[in-house]
């Protein structure tokens, strides 16, 4: 089976499930398909607030910094709260939907590894070119990243992914279930099983 993970390069939360997600669909023999989308616009479109965090009560916000490092370590993976936070993801959005299917997920790492571990930019261009190469793409895919064609991508795909029901980012998507959030996985690991839903359960 298929494990659709949308994610937007702006969440930490979409960083740490992208850590995850191969892992747990390899053990049950599925496989991952990457869905990048402009959560901002998908918020702006459903009415919530376009930097969530910053709209917390400061006790909800501490334990939501909390929960990070949390997951962080119980995943094992580094994670340095980025310094531009909120960062614009538009142009590494794009570039991840120009990039050639087979090399998406390395491309999708390195730039998550970017903005979430080493504490770079996405919005800067060197940055993604760095990425570009380190996963042994050419820096001139860059160019593309205006291209209408691309530009128009980006928008259907937050489009559908608001049209599937995704509230937010990461959200995993098996078959007909939509599961939010990194700590969701072991939900993902049971759709790929076969394990019936929950009877309550709708898209």
């Amino acid at each position: 089976m298929r494990v659709d993970c949308w994610f937007d390069y702006s969440s930490p939360f979409a960083y740490l499930g992208t850590t995850q997600v191969e892992r747990v669909a390899g053990a049950e023999g599925g496989e991952v398909r990457w869905r990048p989308f402009l959560l901002g616009a998908l918020f702006k479109s459903i009415g919530t607030p376009l930097v969530p965090i910053a709209a917390f009560n400061e006790a909800k916000r501490r334990h939501q910094m909390l929960d990070l490092s949390r997951w962080a370590e119980v995943y094992g993976v580094p994670l340095v709260f980025n310094s531009a936070f909120p960062v614009r993801t538009v142009d590494a959005l794009r570039l991840t939907l120009a990039a050639p299917v087979a090399s998406r997920g390395p491309l999708v790492h390195r730039i998550m590894r970017a903005t979430w571990v080493d504490d770079e930019d996405p919005a800067d261009r060197a940055v993604l070119a760095r990425c570009l190469a380190d996963v042994g793409l050419e820096a001139s895919l860059l160019e593309r990243v205006s291209d209408p064609e691309i530009k128009d991508a980006l928008k259907a795909a937050t489009a559908e992914a608001e049209a599937t029901g995704c509230p937010g980012a990461p959200c995993f998507v098996v078959g007909e279930h939509v599961y939010w959030g990194q700590d969701r996985l072991d939900f993902v690991a049971r759709a790929l099983r076969g394990a019936p839903p929950a009877a309550s359960e709708t898209r």
